[in-house]
């Protein structure tokens, strides 16, 4: 049983501890028992896309681990040359320092996301970590339980039975994301 004490940071569903065995992995604990599921789902939707988009996505571990806070899923920890956590997409937004770089590489995320079919639909800020690593930035996104619509978006489900109305939700949720970012108007 892994002993979670060195906080990273807390979601709306999840909290981030570092690994107490490795510095270089994390541990994504449920706040709410409820919610372990959601665990088990990363880890099958890491599984399934990882070969579309496995350049923006931390590795995972494919099995659970106990810990004191219950359940568990174990992921790589992105930190900076600096050896600091590396800052979520909002920081570099909010400081204005979105590098024609990091615009190309959300562009790259997008474009996998759409060609593949790969549904997403929460493009929150803070579900990107950006890693500085030799001076260059790389883009990840590291929240996978919105994958295929984790709860409902309209009305009977429907983005679940038609690829239409899916794309046409990721793709409002995409431009939201792109005009944050300041990539269109």
């Amino acid at each position: 049983m892994l002993t979670l004490t060195k906080f990273i940071s807390k979601g709306a569903t999840r909290i981030c501890f570092e690994h107490p065995v490795d510095a270089m992995k994390c541990v994504k604990v449920a706040i709410r028992f409820s919610d372990s599921y959601l665990l088990e789902k990363e880890i099958k939707t890491y599984l399934s896309i990882r070969y579309y988009v496995g350049e923006y996505l931390p590795k995972y571990d494919l099995t659970l681990v106990d810990t004191t806070c219950g359940k568990g899923i174990v992921s790589q920890l992105l930190r900076d040359d600096n050896g600091e956590y590396s800052k979520s997409l909002e920081y570099y937004v909010r400081k204005k320092q979105i590098t024609e770089n990091l615009k190309i590489q959300i562009l790259g995320f997008t474009y996998n996301l759409v060609e593949h079919d790969i549904f997403f639909y929460d493009f929150n800020l803070r579900n990107f970590v950006v890693q500085i690593k030799r001076g260059e930035s790389r883009l990840y996104y590291i929240d996978l339980k919105s994958f295929d619509s984790y709860k409902p978006w309209t009305f009977l489900h429907l983005e679940k039975i038609s690829n239409t109305i899916a794309r046409r939700i990721m793709a409002h949720r995409l431009k939201r994301l792109l005009m944050m970012i300041g990539i269109i108007d």
